[in-house]
């Protein structure tokens, strides 16, 4: 299975518990593959998108909130009320902060009411992330503990696991962290060194650093062969100068 496959795998369980928090309980397997490969492509462009302004922004595909945020733009997941003309209009237009008193509080008021403006389509995705539709997605994929639970309650939703622990427990007889170590599911392996067999070296290690000694005595023998190769140049030109003269 390629790495791909799995993670596609992966996504099915989620795109299954969003159908089902949304009402659906039966659908063709045809319907499901398209819908998981639908949503795998969409993540796949908002990770490009943002990997892409990272690169443009800071010459790094290291991304920051910022390069997240442009990313949710460009696919359309924050739709922002203004056009970049218009609120580099608008900022050029309304009055600078410095005008506004500080003293009476005026500065800092309006200040706030810019920031809230600002982000207006950021705090609209999170309430809509933490409303109540997306939290019966976290209770049936059971990801989400209920709320003002009596201690019994209480004491069974903290042995409550999610759908993915349960499933790995399910497939797993020998222990969870046993079976999917070095896996995308489990714990990160240990590295070990990995010999080379019917090579002149053991290792990468050594094959870099042999190449890198090779390099270094084939860059010090350079200018030795251009001064040879200049001193051939000048004796034929001079062996030419004599044959001319006589």
């Amino acid at each position: 299975m390629s790495a791909s496959d799995l993670f596609r795998t992966l996504l099915r369980p989620a795109v299954l518990h969003i159908l089902r928090a949304s009402g659906f309980h039966s659908a063709k397997p045809s319907v499901i593959d398209t819908l998981v490969d639908l949503t795998s492509r969409y993540l796949l462009l908002v990770a490009s998108r943002t990997a892409h302004n990272a690169y443009s922004n800071h010459n790094d595909l290291t991304p920051d909130i910022t390069d997240v945020r442009m990313a949710m733009q460009d696919c359309g997941i924050l739709v922002p009320s203004l056009t970049a003309a218009e609120e580099l209009w608008k900022d050029k237009l309304r009055k600078p902060l410095d005008d506004y008193e500080e003293e009476t509080g005026a500065r800092a008021k309006e200040e706030r009411r810019r920031d809230a403006e600002d982000t207006a389509d950021v705090n609209e995705f999170i309430e809509w992330a933490k409303g109540d539709h997306n939290m019966e997605i976290h209770r049936i994929a059971g990801t989400a503990k209920p709320q003002n639970m009596t201690e019994t309650e209480a004491l069974d939703a903290m042995e409550m696991e999610d759908y993915l622990n349960t499933l790995m427990k399910k497939h797993s007889k020998t222990g969870v962290e046993s079976r999917f170590q070095g896996t995308a599911l489990g714990s990160a392996s240990e590295a070990k060194h990995v010999r080379i067999e019917g090579g002149p070296v053991d290792s990468i290690q050594d094959w870099c650093r042999r190449t890198r000694e090779k390099a270094a005595k084939m860059a010090e023998s350079a200018p030795k062969n251009h001064d040879s190769l200049h001193d051939i140049v000048e004796s034929r030109e001079e062996f030419g100068d004599m044959v001319m003269e006589s």
